[in-house]
């Protein structure tokens, strides 16, 4: 597969609601600053860093053979994953999110990044992500139910399966877990049930794509506008999940997070 033949391609169906964006049909006229979706107004916290712009081949480097970098997000052929650098956001409170932006919602994420949702998207579609998106989301915006995300634990979240790794230093070398580790929840009392990510993009509204704005990468509770999603017990309750701290890396100390496509071809 030559990855810069596909830039272009790829790019422009995102930025036009393809892969696994869904589109949206024109809303009612939006307040200044805000992103309308049924029952929910987002208001651009940054509109510099989460301004949406087209990319080309030159947004993209190559590393070495089969490993490319879009930004300060690594794609890895061979590996069929996509790396990118985080830090310790909050270690302790109820949490909604295992990893978002640096303008994103920081006061109930683990994990925050400065890598851009959107370098994480198309590094993901290059390597094959192809499920049906956030279309098919119950109770999400574009199923026609206006209000709240209505999600229960027992219906089925769409999109490709993922895994998700962290690794960082420490003085006796280098600590790597699975991000299921690094979260506790308080009803089960245990980690976080492996196996429950999926990658499903994000939603376009008025060619604005929504994970942008808001910085959300992987989310704990069902939100169909994160990138990536907890599908395993408890995804429809925020009041469960904190951060584990017998797993956590230190404070200030960089890391990196891996998300590895599991159940999608290359295209």
């Amino acid at each position: 597969m030559i990855i810069r033949a596909k830039i272009a391609h790829l790019a422009a169906a995102l930025w036009l609601g393809g892969g696994l964006a869904a589109a949206e049909e024109p809303l009612a006229p939006l307040p200044a600053g805000a992103t309308n979706v049924p029952g929910r107004a987002v208001e651009s916290p940054k509109p510099v860093e989460s301004a949406v712009s087209p990319l080309t081949n030159a947004d993209v480097r190559l590393v070495e053979p089969g490993v490319f970098e879009i930004g300060k997000v690594r794609l890895d052929q061979r590996r069929r994953s996509v790396t990118l650098p985080a830090v310790l956001d909050r270690a302790q409170g109820a949490m909604e999110y295992f990893l978002v932006t640096t303008y994103g919602k920081t006061h109930e994420s683990i994990l925050m990044t400065q890598a851009q949702p959107n370098h994480i998207h198309l590094a993901m579609l290059l390597l094959g992500a192809n499920g049906p998106g956030n279309a098919a989301f119950p109770g999400s915006p574009t199923n026609g139910v206006p209000g709240p995300i209505v999600h229960p634990s027992k219906e089925t979240i769409p999109g490709n399966k993922v895994s998700i790794q962290v690794k960082w230093k420490t003085p006796d070398g280098d600590t790597e877990r699975s991000a299921a580790d690094l979260i506790y929840n308080t009803d089960a009392h245990s980690v976080m049930k492996h196996g429950s990510w999926v990658y499903n993009g994000s939603l376009i509204v008025r060619g604005t794509f929504l994970a942008q704005v808001d910085g959300s990468i992987i989310s704990l509770v069902t939100d169909p506008v994160a990138l990536i999603n907890n599908t395993g017990p408890g995804h429809d309750n925020d009041l469960i999940w904190t951060p584990n701290t017998n797993n956590i890396p230190p404070p200030d100390v960089p890391v990196e997070v891996t998300i590895t496509l599991e159940d999608a071809k290359p295209k």
